[in-house]
């Protein structure tokens, strides 16, 4: 038997193979890949590019040389018993539908073309170990046994991996194991450029629910790949006559859809924990490792990315010099690239009924909490329609040089995600950071760590504070999912308070870390956030409630994200109780700036407004019930039918001239509020803080303050 040598060797040339294979070689690194099959070939697949995966793909230098095919936007997602909704990606990102034997065969070529070698009709019969040690594989090219060694295998080999089985990480596949099935279908009409996803599918019978999905995804002109999963394995014999059910009920419902062709099938593996990626001398990637979204399917963008960070640990390795390869760093990235998607689907194959009956029992609702579980769970690359609040816009351009603000608030979700990933991960796909730069968002973390700067901002309690006051606010947001839901199951009520008290829990646990003082203002802005909140419940319709008294109910419901980060940062920072009373001041009429400001957008954006129905009367409402004599603005909201009534009761309320006048009183407190810091040190803090206090009414970027104006 021969013998042969390289760095790595990578098993497997579909999307994870290649892309790992194209990165070690574009980094220089003698890598072999070995596929069973010829290129190119047909494989079971959507074929659907999600626009995570058209930025991998540019990344590696292979989309320009795909055939140019149908582009997607977004999602339209089919829950059972409801309308659809639709899902956009953001304006700069896009998917599309590429054939899978197209694709392979593109990075299988790419990969080559940086420099490794491809061995296609190579059988690899298993690992060669050295006491445990994976060092190698044997490979059956034509009738002859090859021996290739190396110091790294890396197993893109699919979900029934048969070195993952060798190495001993492979996992029971009990529960874990699903099946797809899919096929070509022509006289198909393209409605959208939206993929179409269906959630859940019946059986033959229709009455007996199945964990489960299917999809559309066009190809172009009329023709459209068409397919279902499911999580049930009992049900693989089965599957074939499901798809017919489902293409029957969509020829039903549109028309068309003729197949040509064969079906194809392929299993399903949700099988993904971390720690079983890696072992002495193998890495898993891809399927092979499990990373296919229980959710939907998809599994490319998951593939190239886990590939190309598998890659980065073995060059690492590499370069080190580590005898044998030190690999252990790539569980600890899938941990956080994957953290919560992947362990809630898991949870979601043993407890269907919790995540899949909140998602069904809350698809209409707009409610902060439902639309966040909506993103994590069904989009899994946050191209949802909500963002988790309205503290969310990236104020970059508003922050003085000089400070390290970017990276603390990344220490924060740091922070935030370990906090709620033991418990229930999904919990942390809420507070993790996206692709991309994520910017400097206005939320009540950047306000603490600005107001950090007026004393010492290096102290480690800071990042924690943070993290709970962060966290108290998502307990809040949870809290604003609770509603008179109409059916008797009430899942949305539960999920939400569910979610409310751990965040709440979560939030303690690090106030009473960061010390006795923090855990009381903590304690204190909880119960001046609850109070505000159940004030407005209890004069939700109260047209004729006291201005006054509105804007208590605004202060009280704004201390935990405004008021209280201000005065924490500058306690723990060490700063003073006399700044810390300053920055308090200033917190208390920010907030009344912002939220007054809200208010007015609620109603004066009538073509696409922030919300569809008021929970409670607001500021504007209140004073325009004053001032219209007329009644019929009364009359119209003791109706409350608010989706119909929305552009009269809006066009009263702007007649009055209330919209005016709660802006004149935003402008008021956000001039308070600079007031507020003028016996405060001049520097990237104050500049920062003024800035945003006139972002709070203009929502307008300003060029970023010039230090060097402030020390003339």
């Amino acid at each position: 038997m021969s013998t042969i040598r390289y760095e790595a060797i990578v098993v497997g040339a579909g999307p994870a193979g290649s892309a790992a294979a194209y990165r070690l070689a574009a980094k220089g690194r003698r890598v072999l890949i070995l596929e069973r099959h010829q290129f190119p070939r047909d494989k079971a697949c959507g074929d659907l590019l999600t626009a995570r995966s058209v930025r991998l793909l540019a990344e590696i230098g292979v989309l320009d040389s795909l055939p140019q095919h149908h582009r997607i936007r977004g999602s339209r997602v089919h829950m059972r018993g409801h309308q659809f909704r639709d899902l956009h990606y953001t304006e700069d990102a896009e998917g599309l539908v590429v054939p899978r034997r197209l694709l392979d065969d593109a990075l299988s070529r790419r990969a080559v073309d940086a420099g490794a070698d491809l061995w296609t009709g190579a059988d690899v019969t298993g690992p060669v170990l050295d006491d445990r040690q994976v060092v190698g594989v044997q490979v059956r090219l034509a009738d002859a046994l090859v021996d290739v060694r190396a110091h790294v295998v890396i197993a893109a080999d699919g979900p029934r991996s048969l070195l993952a089985r060798a190495a001993g990480l492979a996992m029971p596949t009990q529960g874990r194991l699903g099946l797809a099935v899919q096929g070509r279908f022509a006289n198909v009409q393209c409605e959208s450029d939206l993929q179409e996803i269906f959630l859940p599918l019946t059986d033959v019978s229709e009455r007996h629910v199945m964990r489960s999905f299917g999809w559309i995804h066009y190809l172009g002109g009329t023709e459209a790949n068409v397919g279902i999963g499911l999580y049930e394995p009992s049900l693989a014999g089965e599957i074939d006559m499901l798809l017919d059910e489902f293409v029957a009920r969509l020829r039903r419902e549109r028309g068309g859809f003729i197949r040509h062709g064969r079906l194809q099938s392929a299993p399903l593996c949700f099988d993904f924990a971390p720690k079983r990626c890696v072992g002495p001398g193998i890495l898993l990637v891809g399927a092979a490792a499990g990373l296919t979204s229980p959710f939907t399917g998809e599994g490319i963008s998951y593939a190239l990315e886990s590939g190309m960070t598998a890659a980065d640990v073995v060059d690492r390795s590499l370069r080190q010099g580590c005898t044998p390869p030190d690999l252990l760093d790539y569980p600890i990235l899938l941990e956080h690239a994957y953290s919560g998607y992947f362990g809630t689907g898991r949870a979601s194959m043993h407890r269907y009924k919790l995540m899949w009956h909140v998602l069904e029992s809350t698809f209409d609702s707009e409610r902060p909490p439902f639309a966040l579980c909506r993103r994590a769970v069904l989009l899994s690359e946050g191209s949802g329609e909500f963002q988790a609040s309205r503290l969310t816009d990236d104020v970059s351009a508003l922050i003085a040089p000089g400070s390290n603000i970017p990276a603390d608030l990344l220490g924060v979700g740091e922070t935030m995600t370990a906090a709620v990933r033991g418990e229930w991960p999904f919990l942390a796909r809420l507070v993790m950071t996206q692709s991309g730069d994520p910017g400097v968002p206005f939320r009540p973390a950047l306000l603490l760590l600005l107001c950090s700067y007026f004393g010492d901002s290096k102290r480690r309690q800071l990042i924690d504070t943070a993290a709970a006051v962060e966290l108290g606010c998502f307990a809040a947001l949870g809290q604003l999912g609770v509603d008179n839901a109409p059916t008797q199951s009430n899942w949305g009520n539960k999920f939400a308070i569910l979610v409310a008290d751990l965040l709440l829990a979560k939030a303690t646990q690090l106030s009473a870390r960061a010390g006795p003082d923090v855990l009381t203002a903590m304690s204190t802005a909880i119960t001046n956030v609850c109070t505000g909140q159940l004030l407005e419940t209890a004069n939700a319709k109260n047209a004729h409630l006291d201005l006054a008294e509105r804007l208590r109910i605004i202060r009280l419901k704004s201390t935990l994200p405004f008021e209280l980060p201000c005065r924490l940062g500058a306690l723990v920072a060490g700063a003073g109780y006399a700044v810390a009373q300053d920055v308090e001041a200033y917190g208390r009429d920010l907030a009344l700036a912002y939220r007054l400001m809200d208010e007015v957008l609620d109603l004066d954006d009538v073509p696409t407004p922030r919300t569809q129905t008021f929970d409670a009367l607001t500021y504007p409402m209140l004073l325009a019930v004053r001032r219209d004599r007329s009644g019929q603005l009364t009359e119209l909201l003791d109706r409350g039918d608010h989706g119909t009534d929305r552009p009269a009761i809006c066009a009263i309320v702007r007649a009055t001239g209330a919209l005016e006048t709660s802006r004149t009183l935003a402008q008021h407190y956000a001039g308070r509020a600079t007031e507020a810091l003028t016996a405060l040190p001049a520097g990237t803090a104050r500049s920062s803080l003024s800035a945003l206090a006139r972002y709070a009414v203009t929502r307008v970027m300003e060029d970023s303050p010039d230090l060097t104006s402030i020390f003339d």
